[in-house]
């Protein structure tokens, strides 16, 4: 297998350099998954550059890969797939992208950081991922690494398209006056007609305004992000958040009205992870009906804040939130 249209064998074997460093610096379950992408990535370099060896190291590739036995494993097929039917580096930097993607929701992320490396050295004029790979450097801390990746992606969305305005979301989280800047951003995107940059401007403003302490903005925002999200899936993410908001603010009868909202919207891992979450509200209220109705008959598959308060708040937003929340789930997609 030789791949054409592709000369990155030295930004590969970088690649595969820096994530056998990671696993050698880790250890367990972690270290195995890293090395076997790592392998992956030397195999592809091989095919790139036509060495020796080539065919013992897919062959090895393909023995790391089916020892995961899992959506990784299906993600790391796809790169090792990547061949000489591809039209130019297109399939290659979309495997990429997908494989960091995965890698940064398991909070792996040097990981992340290393296959997007990789990708912007295949792709140095996508958009996309100068985006992901600033959302990376972010959550990694790299500030300064974080904005010029943002603006290198604005710059590269010439039309200031949904990338461009994703960037200005990302730009303002790590600029001195993120709240102000996101509202200013999310105004802009709710001109431009772009739900979902609204939703996730006002997310980000939700996660930063609870951290100085201010829960009732914070929530207000979550529930306006939830009315600007088009997918039900990240509606039901959010709904959740504004679950932990109100548990930890002692509110547990809002934050099931909240949970409801995700059983109603959510995929079924979130609906899954709502019943479990709606027993133990229940529990603590002394709900001995709602613990009936959500008893769990297998363990949650997530986890989340425990539903304990240690001050309860004595004037709930249940009513409102539940006038809310049904007006939202009645209304017509």
């Amino acid at each position: 297998m030789m791949l054409h249209a592709m000369p990155h064998a030295a930004d590969l074997h970088a690649a595969a350099e820096t994530l056998l460093f990671i696993a050698e610096t880790t250890s367990g379950e972690r270290r195995r998954r890293t090395a076997a992408v790592a392998v992956v990535l030397r195999a592809l370099e091989r095919c790139v550059d036509g060495a020796d060896g080539r065919e013992f190291l897919r062959r090895r590739a393909e023995r790391e890969i089916a020892a995961l036995r899992d959506g990784e494993a299906a993600l790391l097929t796809r790169l090792l797939l990547t061949g000489p039917e591809a039209e130019g580096d297109a399939p290659l930097v979309d495997a990429l992208v997908d494989y960091a993607y995965q890698l940064e929701t398991t909070r792996r992320l040097p990981e992340a950081d290393a296959v997007l490396r990789l990708a912007r050295a295949v792709a140095p004029g996508s958009a996309t991922v100068a985006l992901h790979a600033g959302r990376v450097a972010r959550r990694q801390g790299d500030r300064v690494r974080a904005l010029e990746l943002y603006r290198t992606a604005r710059s590269l969305d010439a039309a200031g398209g949904a990338i461009a305005r994703l960037a200005r979301i990302g730009e303002a989280v790590v600029s001195a006056d993120a709240e102000a800047r996101l509202g200013e951003v999310a105004r802009a995107a709710r001109a431009a007609g772009d739900g979902e940059a609204v939703g996730v401007a006002l997310e980000e403003r939700a996660r930063i305004r609870r951290a100085r302490g201010a829960r009732r903005r914070a929530a207000l925002d979550l529930c306006r992000a939830v009315l600007r999200f088009p997918d039900p899936v990240d509606r039901a993410r959010v709904a959740h958040q504004l679950a932990d908001l109100y548990v930890a603010e002692g509110d547990l009868p809002a934050a099931r009205e909240a949970l409801l909202l995700a059983l109603a919207l959510g995929e079924r891992s979130q609906r899954d992870h709502a019943r479990g979450r709606l027993h133990a509200v229940s529990r603590d209220l002394g709900d001995r009906v709602g613990m009936r109705r959500w008893r769990p008959y297998s363990p949650p598959p997530l986890i989340s804040l425990g539903s304990r308060p240690r001050t309860p708040r004595e004037c709930s937003d249940a009513g409102r939130l539940a006038l809310w929340r049904e007006r939202l789930v009645a209304a017509p997609a």
